[in-house]
C-alpha cells in the first residue's frame, strides 16, 4: 500500500514568498521533470494524474501543495523520491540543472491556441498586475503583523527564568536525538502548512505517522521553545543526522517542529499559535510533554496582562488581513485562468500525460 504524504515547498510568510523549492527532492533524484506555461493549462491536474496513477501501483508519493491556491500542486514526488514533477513557474522559477541526464521541460504552453489567449491581452495583464498589487499587500500586512508578534513575545521574554530553560533545552534536545546515527543525506527543509486563501492549512497528520513518538513542548510565545530548536537543529548539523525540519507558515527562520524518520521521533511544537497539533494527531503518543511557561515568573507577566491581549489581538487582526488579500489574489487568478482554459487541448495533454506516465513506470521497473 502506498503512502501518501503532503506538505508546502513555499509559503506566504512576514518576509514575503519563501520557497523550499531546492528541498522537494535531493540531487539524487533519477528523473526531474519541470513544467512550463500560464495559469490554467494543466500543470496541477497533470501532477495530480501523475500521482495519482503511482499510487494505484503502490509507489508512495508525497504531494507538494500551493500556498496560493488550495487546489493547486507544485510538485509531486514519486517513489523513495526517484522522481519528481513540479511547476517551473512564477514565483517559483526553475530550470533544468542537469539537463537531459537528470532535468527536463515539458512546456504545456504548446498545447494552446496563442490566438485566443492574445485577443484578451489587456485584461490578462490587468489581472496580473491586481494578483501581484494583492500579494505585495498581503506581505505587508504580515510584516507588519510580526511587530506584534514580537511585542507579544517580549513579556514573556522578559518574565522567562533563562538559566532553567537552557537547561531544559540541552536535556530534552539530548534525548530527543539519542538514537540518532549518522546518515549522507542533508537534512530536509519544508513547510507542513501555509497561509492560504482559506487561512492555515496544514497536513501534518499525513507527514507524522501514528506510531511516531512525540517529543511535545508548548508555551507562549518567547517562552523557549523556538531556541530549543535552533539548538536541535544545530546538534544535527553538526552530527550529521538525518531529519526533515519542518519550518513555521509565518516566520520561516523558525522551526514548528522536527521529524527524525529513521527513530520514528519528532519535537513539535504544540502551543497553537498557528495550527491546534494535539486536535490533529490526538491518538499520536507523548514520550515527553515540556510546558515553557513554567519557567515564568508570575508576578512580571501578570503585570503585562492587557498589553499582552493588545499584542495578541493585534497579531491575529493582521493574519486575517493578510489571509484576505491572499483570498482576493485567488479570485482574481481563477478570473485569470478563464482566458487560458478554453484555448487549450486538454485532450493532448491527458495523451501525454498518460505517455509519460507508461515511460516513467517503465523505468522503475
Amino acid at each position: 500500500m502506498s503512502r501518501i504524504r503532503h506538505m508546502y515547498p513555499g509559503g506566504n510568510t512576514c518576509y514575503g514568498f519563501h520557497s523550499f523549492y531546492d528541498n522537494i527532492v535531493s540531487a539524487t533524484v533519477e528523473r526531474k521533470i519541470v513544467l512550463k506555461g500560464g495559469p490554467g493549462v494543466g500543470k496541477s491536474t497533470f501532477m495530480k494524474n501523475l500521482g495519482e496513477a503511482f499510487a494505484e501501483k503502490g509507489y508512495d508519493i508525497e504531494y507538494h501543495w500551493c500556498s496560493s491556491d488550495n487546489n493547486s500542486l507544485d510538485a509531486v514526488v514519486i517513489g523513495n523520491q526517484q522522481i519528481c514533477v513540479l511547476d517551473g513557474t512564477s514565483p517559483h522559477v526553475v530550470d533544468p540543472e542537469f539537463p537531459g541526464a537528470v532535468d527536463e521541460i515539458i512546456n504545456l504552453g504548446r498545447f494552446w491556441d496563442k490566438s485566443k489567449i492574445k485577443t484578451h491581452r489587456k485584461e490578462i495583464v490587468e489581472l496580473n498586475k491586481n494578483i501581484h498589487l494583492c500579494f505585495v499587500r498581503a506581505y505587508n500586512r504580515l510584516k507588519e503583523t510580526s511587530l506584534a508578534l514580537e511585542e507579544w513575545k517580549s513579556y514573556y521574554e522578559e518574565a522567562l527564568d533563562i538559566t532553567a530553560v537552557n537547561r531544559n533545552i540541552i536535556a530534552l534536545a539530548r534525548d530527543f536525538l539519542k538514537d540518532s546515527l549518522p546518515s549522507p543525506h542533508k537534512p530536509r527543509h519544508l513547510f507542513a502548512g501555509a497561509i492560504t486563501p482559506q487561512g492555515l492549512v496544514t497536513k501534518v497528520d499525513s507527514i507524522i505517522d501514528q506510531d511516531c513518538f512525540l517529543f511535545a513542548v508548548k508555551g507562549n510565545p518567547g517562552t523557549g521553545q523556538k531556541e530549543l530548536f535552533r539548538h536541535a537543529l544545530t546538534m544535527i548539523d553538526l552530527h550529521g543526522y538525518y531529519a526533515e525540519i519542518y519550518h513555521n507558515p509565518f516566520n520561516p527562520n523558525e522551526i514548528d517542529f522536527i521529524l527524525l524518520p529513521q527513530s520514528k521521533a519528532a519535537l513539535i511544537d504544540i502551543s497553537g499559535t498557528f495550527f491546534n497539533y494535539p486536535e490533529i494527531m490526538h491518538s499520536n503518543k507523548y514520550k515527553r510533554l515540556l510546558d515553557f511557561d513554567q519557567f515564568l515568573k508570575k508576578p512580571v507577566i501578570d503585570s503585562y496582562t492587557s498589553l499582552i491581549s493588545a499584542a495578541r489581538e493585534r497579531f491575529y487582526a493582521g493574519l486575517r488581513e493578510a489571509v484576505a488579500f491572499i483570498h482576493t489574489a485567488k479570485k482574481y487568478h481563477d478570473e485569470l485562468e478563464q482566458y487560458y482554459i478554453p484555448a487549450m487541448d486538454f485532450d493532448a495533454i491527458n495523451d501525454l500525460c498518460e505517455d509519460l506516465f507508461q515511460e516513467l513506470f517503465a523505468s522503475l521497473q
